[in-house]
Order: structure tokens, then C-alpha cells, then sequence
């Protein structure tokens, strides 16, 4: 998918959609991921022909008692890039993933912060990882979460930071209710970005809810007498003493932290560090400097002789100091390194066919510019200017076009090759169909040439001795893939070629496939190595292809996607089918049964092998992620639904995402319960079933009871009365468990329509009256509370008091005042006895908590 598609399509106002409906959270995870260094392991080497070196050189000046000294420094890391180019990715991310942002903030941040942690652990060697800890040398990479360098660029990662950070903060700004997951989300990440990250929310939002996680982040920092704080810290301490004032913290917490300010640093330490150049006098310097920064965020609890201490040295400054002043501080330039043909397209464009072969074929001199450093003169930059005189100036040439067809075999570089498939693809995208023939015997010729085993050494594409064919194959299945878009219009009379081709990059040997060599290594997830390798992509062009026939012919049952997969699974193929591939197929199930059943029935036992447990749970669980329940397809799966009880345990142990793979199976079940395929309890219900067997995990069925209110909040303001009846019997039913966790689950049912309110409020009370709320639960509670306070005042009143009674109980949970104090004013100004008795209860709660907001009630 090239990426001004990607962004035309990420940019919709809508993130599901029959458009999109290919466009998974594992999708947005391969266009916005990183992939590992190439240089890595050796046997990895020139294997992803979509990313660079991503090398990078630092020129550094420094003032030192010697004078000015000039070094570089070639960073050891290891370098994982995204799939795109810089310039794609930074489009991808700001015009693409952001908008998304609008409308599925949390969704959106969730997939984010996953890449990002990928992203920093595959730019670790394991013993780092082993032994660093949260170490992720942010501070120099990302210097600020939501805002360009001084420099004026951004690279790969910081733009994927930045894109995590505005993500973050529409969480906090749209979909407040998830808040507290996303913080969750956030502290389970090792890194320290993540860490900078929560830092950076709470200085936005300081609010009662923000406010535990902001004293715990203050009270736990065990440094104030060592290390100056970090921008983030001190940008969130300044901000909650501000907002919070001397409720933040106690006397006595403020008593310590001042005292620890006050009594560093260590003279020792900065005898040490300064070494000879150590005077009583510069120490002194460095101490008040230490001190005024330390207090500085601290400024709005300071009183008496820390107040005394503070403006004394304020006073002592000419400048006052700001939040800029704990920012990294350096005098180092760093600059993009960035790729130069040797030769420009004009240049190359004057070159004769002859003439500009044999050059192509020659040229290997690569080296970096003598008037600047940062570029680098190499063949990657000439292949793209050839790729661009192809495109612009050979193919509409009938004579030049016609040497290079001719002559293919002369070409000694694959590389070269697969410029000339890319700029085919190009001019095809532009609906030039003219020449479609001529593309498609090409593409054959390419496909001639065999995905080449490596024990014979180094391989690249750039290699005349050891030529690897990989990516030009690759670029084949890049322009089927174009050929069978919506928007195109290749002819109809395309389709035995186009079977042909599919054919052979379906059943041809695929290296990383058939070697077990993943693309991602740090990664086990089998539908992103099967959308990342070249026969794998092609069986999911197969299935495109299927429907691009169907849009000429709605009853043609397509007999050469039946045929290619049948070769694919014969007990003696020439290549078995591989785990990606597998899980790829049982994504494709019900597609592939819409288009041809009998077979699909026929061929239910090779799609989901039972007898390999490992390869099952691969293409049961791509069928289950990415299908949405289907009662027609229930009822021939059946068995393989109830395998996946009888196998649960090991289930979670094989698949690459257990949790959400169980999930998606609770979510099945649920829907086919809701449809009488079988009752709620009983032996024949296989929803009873899937609960007795999460028992140990219920996390999984608070999930399902927040899955069934989001859809029910989603199901308009009617559904049919026996699916409400079916509903209300689940709901009583996960009562009687009583299980909390699953229970505070209950904000979307609050907010859906389809059910009466009377119902909803008697049900949130029932709740309450067995499960202590949490903060999420609250804040939509209070919003759904507010809205039938009018007509069901005496039930709404009664489910605030309740949420209060949690406050006496111990439970740290935050009520926002001004959605909670038109409750109480309406309870206490009620006639009705009981429900003033309701409200002062409430009260009487709220200001025993010390919620003093409500003393003017």
C-alpha cells in the first residue's frame, strides 16, 4: 500500500469502515512500527529492502580549559527504522494517524505506545536490556514529547513520540473515562519515556484524579538533594502546586523535601566530578544554583525560612529562571545524513540506453560528499533517480522502452530491476493501462529468477556477484496488489495473467517462509510476518483478486483461487503452508466462504488442523480477531469453537496474543448466546463454558461485560425486545457473582439508550450495593446521573449516595464537584424525606473525606 493511499484513507473521519475494514490495530502497528537493525545479526543482513542504515553522525563543538575540540561520534546502537522513508512517515503520522486521534483517541494511543516500546527495545542489544533498566536515552533523542528541536527536523522515533504525545492528551481531552486504563497502559511500559510521557498528562491535567498519581510520583523521588529534576518532573510539581496549593502535600512531606533540597548536593560528589579546577567558591556557586532550581517548582508551598531561602537567591539572579532551564543544554550539531545520486535524472535522462546500462551496472563508488559530511553519495540515491528517468522518460519512449525490455538479462543488479517494477507500478496508478501486457510478461521474467537460499554468503540486491531477487519479487507482488485496488481499472481481460502471476508468487519457495527467518524479530505476531513477506502478501492478493472478479462477474465462483489453494495444500506441495500463512488463511475464512461455501466447507479441516495445536490456534485465532461473529458460520465452525474450550489453557500459553485472542473468543460467544444459538447456562451453553474456563483470569470477564455495554451504547435507542430480555438475564446473572472487577464495568451501560433508565439506575445501584465504583465507572456514572436527575431524581440521588458510602469505606476515588454538586442541590432541596435523607448522607460522606469543595451546600 503505498503511502498517499494509506494517508487518503487515514485521514476518513471514521476509523471502521467497509473501506477500512483491512485496516486492523495490526495494520496501523506494521505502518508505524519499527523494524529491527538489519545489522543486528549477520545472517539478517540486507534482508528488509524498505529501510536504511539510518546511521548518524554527530559533529561536536565543546569549550573546554583547552580550547575548542572537534570530534565525532558514530553511534553504536543498534538502529531500527519504520517501513517508510523519513519524509512518508512523518506524513503517515501527522496527516494520517493524528485525525484518527479525533475520533478513537484511547485506540489510537494504545497502538502508539506499543510502538513505541517496540520500537526502543529493538534498538537494544540483549545485555543491555538485561542490565539498564528504564534507560532509553530519551532525554537526547526527545529532548521535548510534544515539540520539534531547536534544529528544526525530527527523526523517525521523535516523531513517533510526538504523535504518541498528542494522542495521550486526546485522551484526556475526549474520552476522559479513559483515563485512568491509559495511565495503566502507560505505567506498564519499562521505558522512561513513558515515564516523561505521564509526567508531561499530569502537568496538563491537574485535576483530583491526576492528583494520587502526582503526589505518589512527588513522594516517591528519592534524588531532591542529588540531581536537578527533569523537565517534565518539575513541570508537573510546578503545575500541581499551582493548581492544588497547600492541600498537594502535608506539612511534614513539604518539611521533608525542603530539608532534602537544602542539604545537598555532595561536596564530595562535585569534588570528584570537577576534579582539580574544585574551588570553595564554585562549589558554592553550583550548591545555590542547585538550590534555586530544586525549590523553584515548589515556589507557590514555600513559606518561612524556605520562602527566606528561595527569593534570597532569587534575587541573586539577574534572570528569573523558567521551564527552559531544565532542558537538556548542549552545543552539539547534528544534522540528517542524507543519500545523493552520483548522477542526477537529468543528468542520467542525456545518457544513452547503452551508455546509461553500463553504467548502472558499474557504478559502486560510494562515498561521502568532501563539502559536507552528511551526505552520503551511495547506490541507493542512483537507483531512485533511475527509477525516476524510467518512469518519466523511458516508458513513454517506445524505442527506449523497447532496449530495456529486450535486454533485461544484461541488467546485473536486482536493485535495478526493482526500480523498474516500482516505476511500472507508479505509472500504472496513474491509470495508464496501455502497456498492461508488456508489464505483466516483465513481472513473469522477474518471477523466473529464485527467492535465493544465503549459505552461500552475503547476498544483496545490490550485488552483481551474489544477486538476491528477493525485493524485486517483492515489488511484483506490490504492483498486483496496486493492479487489484478498488479505484483501479485494470481490464477484465488482465485475468489470466493475473492468475498466473498470483500463481507463481503463491507457490513459490520464499526464503524468510520457508527458513523460519522472521521479519520482526522481537515480535511474535504471525499476521504481521504474513503481510511483511512476499508469498504470504500474495495469498492476500489472491483473495483480492477473488473480489476484483467479482466486481465484473457477481456469480463467478473464481475457480483459480480454489485451484492455487488446493496446490498449496496438498500433503506433498513443494513448499507446506507456514504458520503466517496459516494464520493469514483463517483470517480470510469468512471472505473466502462468501465466495465459494461448498468448498470452504469441504476444506474446514486443512484451514484450522486440529491435530497441530500450534498451527491451530494461529488460524482459529486470525479467524476469530478479524471476523465478526456470523451465525451461518457458527454453525460449520462449531466444533472448532468448542476445541478452543476443551484447549483454553493451552491456548494462552501458544498464542502470540492470548488475552486479546480470549477475548475476541468471549465476545463470539456472547453474540451467538444473544442470537439463541444456545441458552445462557446449561451444558449446551458454551458462553457458561467460556466463563467456568477463565475462572483464573477474570480480567477477561470484566472485558466481555465493558464489550457488551459498548455495544449495547452503540445499538441506538431500540433493539428488539427478546435480545433486551436475553441482555437483562446476562446482566442478572454476572450480578449474582459478584465479581468487582468485572462489575465497575458498567459506564457504557449507563449510557445505553436502548435500555429503559429506570432499568439502568436500578441496575447501577445493584452494583453499588456489591462493588465498590472505580474512577471510570464515576465519571460517566455522573454524566448519565446528571442527564436523569430531572425525571428520576429520587433513584439518581440514591446511586450518588451510594457512590459516596465508597468514600467511607476507603476507596480513593475522585468525584468531580461540578458534576456532582447538582445532584446534591437537588436531593437537599427536595420535598421527598427519603431522598434529602439520600443527599445529606452524601454530603456527610464527601466533607468527612475532606472534599471541603462541597461546604457551600
Amino acid at each position: 500500500m503505498r503511502y498517499s493511499k494509506i494517508i487518503e484513507l487515514l485521514k476518513k473521519p471514521f476509523l471502521f469502515d467497509k473501506e477500512l475494514a483491512d485496516f486492523t490495530p495490526s495494520l496501523l502497528i506494521k505502518l508505524i512500527g519499527f523494524l529491527p537493525d538489519p545489522k543486528a545479526k549477520e545472517k539478517h543482513a540486507r534482508r528488509l529492502e524498505n529501510w536504511e542504515d539510518g546511521e548518524t553522525r554527530l559533529e561536536t563543538s565543546s569549550k573546554s580549559s583547552s580550547g575548542f575540540e572537534e570530534w565525532e561520534y558514530w553511534t553504536t546502537e543498534l538502529k531500527p527504522a519504520p517501513l517508510f522513508d523519513q519524509w512518508e512517515y512523518e506524513q503517515i503520522l501527522e496527516d494520517g494517524i493524528r485525525p484518527l486521534c479525533e475520533k478513537e483517541p484511547y485506540q489510537i494511543a494504545r497502538i502508539l505506545i506499543d510502538a513505541t516500546a517496540s520500537m526502543i527495545r529493538l534498538g537494544k542489544h540483549q545485555e543491555d536490556l538485561d542490565k539498564e533498566g528504564d534507560a532509553d536515552y530519551s532525554e537526547i533523542w526527545c529532548q521535548r514529547l510534544n515539540e520539534v528541536d531547536e534544529l528544526g527536523y525530527s527523526e523517525s522515533k521523535e516523531i513517533l513520540v510526538h504523535t504518541l504525545t498528542f494522542a495521550c492528551e486526546k485522551v484526556f481531552e475526549k474520552a476522559p473515562g479513559s483515563v485512568d486504563v491509559l495511565d495503566e497502559a502507560l505505567r506498564n511500559q519499562r521505558w522512561r519515556i513513558f515515564k516523561r510521557l505521564r509526567q508531561h498528562l499530569y502537568a496538563l491535567n491537574p485535576n483530583e484524579q491526576t492528583l494520587p498519581w502526582i503526589r505518589e510520583f512527588i513522594l516517591q523521588y528519592k534524588y531532591y538533594d542529588k540531581w536537578e529534576y527533569d523537565y517534565e518532573f518539575q513541570q508537573m510539581i510546578r503545575t500541581a502546586c499551582e493548581h492544588f496549593g497547600a492541600s498537594l502535600l502535608d506539612d511534614e512531606e513539604q518539611t521533608t523535601i525542603f530539608d532534602a533540597i537544602l542539604s545537598g548536593p555532595s561536596k564530595e560528589d562535585f569534588r570528584e566530578w570537577i576534579g582539580e579546577r574544585f574551588t570553595e567558591e564554585e562549589f558554592q556557586r553550583w550548591q545555590h544554583n542547585f538550590h534555586r532550581m530544586q525549590l523553584r517548582p515548589f515556589a507557590r508551598l514555600l513559606t518561612g525560612e524556605y520562602q527566606s531561602r528561595f527569593q534570597e537567591l532569587e534575587d541573586a539572579e539577574e534572570k528569573p529562571l523558567s521551564d527552559e532551564d531544565y532542558s537538556p543544554v548542549s552545543d552539539t550539531e547534528s544534522r540528517m545524513i542524507s543519500n545523493r545520486s552520483p548522477s542526477s535524472p537529468k543528468e542520467l535522462t542525456e545518457f544513452g540506453d547503452e551508455e546509461l546500462l553500463t553504467y548502472i551496472n558499474a557504478w559502486q563508488e560510494e562515498h561521502r560528499d568532501e563539502d559536507d559530511w552528511s551526505v552520503k553519495i551511495n547506490i541507493r540515491a542512483l537507483v531512485e533517480a533511475f527509477q525516476t528517468v524510467f518512469k518519466d522518460t523511458i516508458i513513454s519512449n517506445e524505442k527506449r522502452l523497447a532496449f530495456w525490455l529486450e535486454n533485461r538479462d544484461r541488467i546485473e543488479r536486482p536493485v535495478y530491476v526493482r526500480a523498474i517494477v516500482r516505476a511500472i507500478q507508479e505509472h500504472v496508478k496513474e491509470q495508464h493501462y496501455e502497456q498492461i501486457d508488456l508489464w505483466f510478461d516483465f513481472c513473469d521474467w522477474v518471477l523466473s529468477h529464485p527467492d535465493a537460499e544465503r549459505d552461500q554468503g552475503e547476498r544483496g540486491d545490490e550485488s552483481r556477484e551474489q544477486p538476491d531477487w528477493g525485493s524485486s519479487r517483492r515489488a511484483v507482488g506490490d504492483f498486483i496488489g496496486e493492479c487489484l485496488k478498488e479505484d483501479m481499472n485494470v481490464p477484465f481481460t488482465a485475468r489470466k495473467s493475473l492468475a498466473n502471476i498470483l500463481r507463481l508468487l503463491c507457490t513459490q519457495f520464499d526464503r524468510q517462509l520457508d527458513h523460519d527467518e522472521p521479519v520482526l524479530l522481537n515480535r511474535n505476531d504471525q499476521i504481521t510476518e504474513a503481510i511483511n513477506n512476499t508469498r504470504s502478501r500474495a495469498l492476500q492478493d489472491l483473495v483480492k483478486f477473488s473480489f476484483w472478479i467479482r466486481r465484473h462477474d457477481e456469480k463467478d465462483n473464481v475457480p483459480e483461487v480454489t485451484s492455487i489453494l488446493e496446490e498449496r495444500f496438498k500433503d506433498d506441495a513443494d513448499y507446506p503452508l507456514t504458520m503466517p500463512e496459516y494464520a493469514l488463511l483463517g483470517m480470510y475464512y469468512g471472505q473466502l466462504w462468501n465466495l465459494n461455501q461448498t468448498w470452504v466447507v469441504e476444506h474446514k479441516a486443512v484451514f484450522f488442523p486440529q491435530d497441530d495445536l500450534s498451527v491451530w490456534t494461529e488460524a482459529f485465532g486470525g479467524f476469530l480477531c478479524f471476523n465478526s461473529p456470523f451465525k451461518p458460520i457458527f454453525e460449520i465452525l462449531r466444533d472448532n469453537f468448542v476445541f478452543v474450550l476443551d484447549h483454553l489453557g493451552e491456548l494462552k500459553e501458544i498464542a502470540h496474543s492470548g488475552p486479546n485472542l480470549i477475548d475476541k473468543l468471549g465476545q463470539h460467544f456472547f453474540a451467538y448466546y444473544l442470537w439463541e444459538v444456545y441458552p445462557l447456562n446449561g451444558e449446551d451453553s458454551l458462553l457458561e463454558k467460556f466463563y467456568e474456563k477463565t475462572t483464573e483470569d477474570r480480567q477477561r470477564w470484566a472485558l466481555l461485560f465493558n464489550h457488551v455495554g459498548r455495544s449495547l451504547r452503540n445499538s441506538g435507542k431500540h433493539i428488539e425486545e427478546n435480545l433486551r430480555d436475553r441482555i437483562f438475564a446476562f446482566f442478572d446473572w454476572r450480578l449474582e457473582q459478584k465479581e468487582s472487577e468485572e462489575l465497575q464495568k458498567i459506564a457504557f451501560w449507563l449510557e445505553a439508550e436502548c435500555l429503559d433508565p429506570d432499568w439502568r439506575l436500578d441496575a447501577y445501584a445493584k452494583i453499588l450495593d456489591v462493588s465498590q465504583p472505580d474512577n471510570r465507572s464515576i465519571f460517566f456514572g455522573l454524566d448519565m446521573l446528571n442527564e436523569m436527575l430531572e425525571s428520576h431524581t429520587a433513584k439518581v440521588v440514591e446511586c450518588f449516595a451510594k457512590i459516596t458510602d465508597a468514600i467511607d469505606q476507603g476507596a480513593r476515588i475522585y468525584i468531580d464537584p461540578d458534576k456532582a454538586k447538582p445532584i446534591l442541590k437537588a436531593g437537599l432541596n427536595s420535598e421527598d424525606e427519603s431522598i434529602r435523607e439520600n443527599a445529606e448522607r452524601a454530603r456527610e460522606s464527601l466533607l468527612s473525606a475532606g472534599r471541603h469543595s462541597f461546604l457551600d451546600l
